[in-house]
């Protein structure tokens, strides 16, 4: 007997047919088809996720992934010090974020996903509740960077990476300053203290692969592994930023789909002041230079290389973007 059949038995369900997609199993049984994954998250977190996609559900947002329990009651199933959680699996296609259509739909689900998250009285899981969180976190990241430009000097034989990452720091070290002190500047603190009485979930990985349309016209989401407690302009923006590299950073789309959002999910002016500093800070450059000094490399170098290369390269079409949505949207 494979891992997968025991797990999925030990969810109740009895497979017929298991097939490997992606990184799931379709399953199909008598008691319908069926999603099943190897969780990469501790229980903790697992449950964290699992409170989270019950209160969006009875909130009355149906159109989601919500875990299959075990006999015990339990979202997620343990064998041999692996997790395994398993969802319903729904036929669908994967978003197109360079499609204005699907962009804008997607936009106003998440406006719903944000407005049904109000009330949630998350578990306290460490790294899952982030507000008030972002100065702390953007000074340790400029530190970090630091530390990865010395660790890049002191290389003999400089790889291709460490010459690129030390070509760039400079600028973006100033930006990543420029986005800290923009946000000094806002009402950030006072943000945060009306979502910690009012709550707030964001998927925080809304990508095209976890944004599903289904053959009826309906959106379906999927994987609310990285869920956080953080402010909905967290999620939004990093939608958008996904949004603008597939269109080649076109700002009439990122306004559409931001104003789709916004019909849904009014935001309070002080709170949208906050897309400036949060589009400014240099996430996708500190991601990369992370994930080459300071994680295990998982990739052949020449794959970091690559992506510092691309994330670099559109820095100008970023802050463009910014400045016109900053105009029509009329941020300071």
């Amino acid at each position: 007997m494979t891992i997968e059949v025991a797990a999925a038995l030990r969810f109740g369900i009895e497979p017929k047919e298991i097939t490997a997609v992606r990184r799931a199993f379709r399953v199909v049984s008598d008691q319908g088809v069926f999603a099943l994954k190897e969780s990469r998250q501790s229980e903790a977190d697992i449950l964290f996720i699992h409170a989270a996609k019950e209160h969006l559900y009875k909130q009355g947002m149906k159109n989601i992934d919500r875990y299959v329990l075990d006999e015990e009651e339990r979202p997620y199933i343990e064998i041999e010090g692996r997790f395994f959680v398993m969802s319903p699996w729904v036929e669908s296609r994967e978003a197109h974020y360079d499609s204005t259509g699907d962009v804008t739909a997607a936009a106003a689900q998440l406006a719903e996903l944000h407005q049904k998250a109000q009330d949630f009285e998350p578990p306290p899981v460490p790294g899952r509740i982030l507000w008030g969180s972002w100065p702390d976190l953007w000074r340790r990241r400029l530190a970090l960077l630091e530390e990865y430009r010395q660790m890049a000097e002191e290389e003999s034989s400089p790889s291709r990476f460490a010459r690129r990452f030390l070509r760039h720091i400079d600028r973006y070290q100033e930006q990543g300053r420029e986005a800290l002190e923009l946000l000094s500047h806002t009402d950030y603190e006072q943000v945060c203290s009306r979502y910690r009485e009012t709550s707030s979930i964001c998927h925080h990985d809304y990508s095209e692969r976890n944004v599903l349309f289904t053959p009826e016209g309906g959106i379906h989401l999927v994987d609310f592994d990285y869920c956080i407690c953080d402010l909905p302009i967290h999620d939004l923006v990093n939608f958008l930023r996904r949004v603008a590299k597939f269109t080649d950073y076109d700002a009439d789309v990122i306004c559409l789909a931001l104003t789709a959002y916004l019909e849904r999910n009014p935001l309070p002016r002080e709170e949208l002041q906050l897309f400036i500093p949060l589009w400014l800070w240099p996430q996708k450059f500190w991601e990369v230079a992370h994930q080459y000094y300071g994680e295990t490399r998982t990739r052949p170098r020449k794959k970091y290389a690559d992506r510092l290369r691309r994330r670099c390269r559109t820095r100008k079409q970023e802050r463009h973007l910014l400045e016109q949505v900053a105009r029509t949207f009329k941020l300071d």
